[in-house]
């Protein structure tokens, strides 16, 4: 079964909001060089989840996976998808402190996690879904990671 012209585009909008992330993160790791080794994993991680969505859809077209977008909708990707160009203007801009960054970090992560985008892709194998499932658990690890390093920042900055 072929994808569909809207649900490719959906794949695309799901690759794109991965790179901005990672884009994003890598500015924050130039804007905050005490925090750069931290930035720069997560951002290449985020690469990490772009190259793997691409993965999900050769295989959908290979019929080793089933892409069902369900309630994701174009419309709300590309919403998504300006807001982390702003954020990405913004960092650029350096709008951020350390603190916002961290913020806006953890509020993205958890934005993909609500939207559930890594559920879309029924896996026919083993193998993809191991895939789906290594996403959906590194997507909670970062929130996790960033919601630490938020706390360790507040109470620093506290003190």
């Amino acid at each position: 079964m072929s994808l569909k012209p809207y649900q490719e585009k959906i794949i695309q909008q799901m690759i794109d909001q991965e790179l901005l992330i990672s884009e994003l993160y890598a500015l924050f790791a130039k804007d905050f060089p005490q925090y750069s080794a931290f930035w720069t994993e997560l951002s290449g991680e985020e690469k990490k989840h772009a190259d793997l969505i691409s993965k999900l859809e050769e295989a959908e077209k290979k019929g080793l996976v089933f892409f069902d977008e369900g309630k994701t909708k174009s419309y709300t990707l590309t919403v998504f998808i300006s807001h982390l160009e702003k954020q990405c203007q913004k960092a650029k801009n350096k709008e951020f402190d350390i603190a916002a960054a961290f913020s806006s970090a953890f509020d993205l992560e958890q934005a993909l996690i609500e939207k559930d985008v890594f559920t879309r892709f029924d896996s026919l194998t083993e193998k993809t879904g191991s895939v789906m499932n290594r996403l959906r658990t590194e997507t909670k690890k970062h929130m996790e990671k960033i919601r630490l390093k938020r706390k360790e920042i507040s109470d620093i900055t506290r003190q």
